[in-house]
């Protein structure tokens, strides 16, 4: 149960660091008329998406290593 739980938190966590950034992107998105360039915006977007990678990678490890928990509890019948 307390596995699930781990699950279920990390997504959680990761959706919300997705959805603020896409937030970043919209509010940068307000000023791309009047003072980004295209190219600037797309290096803005970019910066975000490396963020998501980072800061998902340890979030996004720890959901694997709770997938294989749970196989190997399931494999041994626990």
């Amino acid at each position: 149960m307390i596995i699930y739980g781990i699950i279920v938190t990390s997504l959680v966590v990761y959706s919300a660091i997705c959805y603020h950034s896409i937030e970043e992107i919209h509010y940068l998105k307000s000023f791309f008329p009047g003072e980004f360039t295209v190219e600037e915006a797309f290096f803005a977007s970019g910066v975000e998406l490396v963020k998501i990678i980072i800061i998902g990678i340890p979030i996004l490890l720890v959901v694997a290593v709770c997938l294989v928990v749970m196989a190997n509890k399931t494999e041994r019948g626990d």
